[in-house]
């Protein structure tokens, strides 16, 4: 089996740590916490979709050999937490299971009015967390990616953390109807705030599940249905305010500017978006989508790749055709998630209780990865760009997500990467439709290297200006 090496472009280390935390857990609240999955916990992951393990923990990430690690911090949303027909104490117990970032903290969401300084609550606990970690005799670490530090390589066992934000609602949005009135000056001085901070975000995934007021956001619970109303500002474009923040968010050169994650965005936003970089930025500003997945289909509902359309989730919060050509026009990065009710319709994910053939059920969830790589690639090709240089992995790990059976934490990259590989292999020695010579003749292991982490340090070349090649270990 090849060696692979990861850069994960959006995950949640902090989330159930930082969570954990309220209840001075020292186990369970340090990002270090090891909780791989098991028999029992795989079987309630299969029966309910809820997931008690861990799956990007510092300690899973390093053991799986990621690399670069995209931290995104997400203070939840009290959307999440409150239901007019529920005890707020009941609503507590219940979210506490699901999301596994204990009791204590869903109570502290469920009566705080103050975004931000949960933002920074959660950037501080990240910074004071154990830089190194021994599991089995064997030393681990992390440190922060930053262009500054000059070493020539990085470690052995050694990720390298690029902070990111998920919800611009973080800026201290959408808190009318929980008693806490817009204020423009403010939030656009949180913005300067968090571009001051040590460390700041690269990017920021902009929209999330509830109103923000500054656009529109996509359907996205829809398992949750009658528990949460995501209804306020569903589906809409862009607010005056809206429009004001993403100009501080974008003002200043590629080092200091923090660029916009598309993902979550209302359809409608993310066109008014591509017009605005159009019009105003000259198209000179990358698109990130850091956890996506392809509807399989451009905006008139027709099929432009060779793989049948019902092998992906047509919903609205999934990207159209057009969409991937402005994305890698752009230089931008489309990170496919891992989270299988995305991907596909749930007769090509729904997880058997029993695995029988575990080599088989990680090669379906496998192809259902690939089948997002093809596609992209097909419709690049088409439009006369590189097919292989936009994709790779977002997996959403720790964010209450649903994996693919048999990819369940980072530890399973290896093993989708080597199952990628065989596809890719076929791919590219059978007939196909792309038509460049360089997408059509490239090394199938080049490619799902590429996918894997050399197309994320790219990215992060052009925006930091060196070579990441001196940051890490390259086969």
């Amino acid at each position: 089996m090849k060696q692979f090496q990861f850069a994960d472009l959006h995950c949640h280390p902090t989330l159930k740590a930082f969570g954990k935390s309220f209840s001075k857990s020292k186990k369970s609240s340090s990002i270090w916490h090891y909780n791989p999955p098991n028999f029992f916990t795989k079987l309630i992951q299969k029966l309910t979709g809820i997931t008690k393990f861990s799956q990007a923990d510092f300690c899973t990430m390093t053991k799986g050999n990621i690399k670069i690690a995209f931290v995104s911090f997400y203070p939840f949303e009290k959307g999440f937490f409150k239901n007019s027909s529920l005890n707020n104490k009941i609503v507590a117990v219940i979210a506490s299971f699901i999301t596994s970032i204990g009791y204590k903290r869903v109570r502290y969401i469920q009566k705080h009015q103050n975004y931000f300084e949960d933002l920074i609550e959660e950037y501080i606990f990240l910074m004071n967390s154990k830089k190194t970690f021994n599991y089995k005799n064997e030393k681990f670490c992390w440190k922060f990616f930053t262009a500054s530090e000059s070493f020539t390589s990085s470690q052995e066992n050694e990720v390298l953390v690029v902070p990111t934000i998920e919800g611009a609602h973080v800026f201290n949005s959408g808190l009318t109807e929980y008693g806490r009135q817009l204020n423009e000056r403010e939030i656009l001085n949180n913005i300067q705030k968090v571009k001051s901070l040590k460390y700041p975000p690269v990017f920021i995934t902009f929209a999330h599940n509830f109103n923000n007021d500054f656009c529109g956001h996509a359907p996205s619970l829809e398992p949750l249905k009658g528990l949460v109303n995501q209804s306020k500002n569903l589906d809409i474009g862009f607010t005056t305010l809206g429009y004001k923040v993403i100009d501080q968010l974008l003002k200043g050169n590629s080092q200091n500017r923090i660029l916009i994650d598309l993902k979550h965005m209302s359809l409608q936003s993310r066109l008014e978006y591509y017009r605005l970089l159009d019009t105003k930025y000259n198209n000179d500003i990358p698109i990130i989508v850091s956890h996506g997945a392809v509807t399989g289909r451009n905006l008139n509902g027709k099929s432009n790749s060779s793989l049948n359309p019902e092998y992906f989730a047509n919903d609205t919060i999934n990207f159209y055709d057009e969409e991937l050509i402005y994305i890698a026009r752009s230089k931008g990065m489309f990170a496919v998630q891992l989270d299988s009710k995305r991907l596909a319709p749930q007769n090509l994910i729904k997880k058997p209780l029993g695995n029988r053939n575990k080599d088989k059920a990680l090669a379906n969830s496998a192809l259902i990865v690939w089948r997002q790589i093809q596609h992209v690639a097909e419709i690049l090709d088409a439009a006369g760009l590189p097919a292989w240089e936009t994709c790779c992995i977002g997996s959403d790990f720790d964010g209450t997500i649903n994996p693919l059976n048999e990819i369940w934490t980072s530890e399973d990259f290896n093993k989708m990467a080597n199952k990628l590989l065989e596809f890719a292999s076929d791919y590219l020695k059978n007939p196909n439709t792309l038509t460049l010579v360089e997408n059509k003749t490239i090394n199938p292991e080049v490619l799902v290297s590429n996918f894997c982490i050399h197309n994320t340090c790219k990215f992060l070349n052009q925006r930091q200006e060196i070579d990441v090649r001196d940051y890490v270990f390259l086969s």
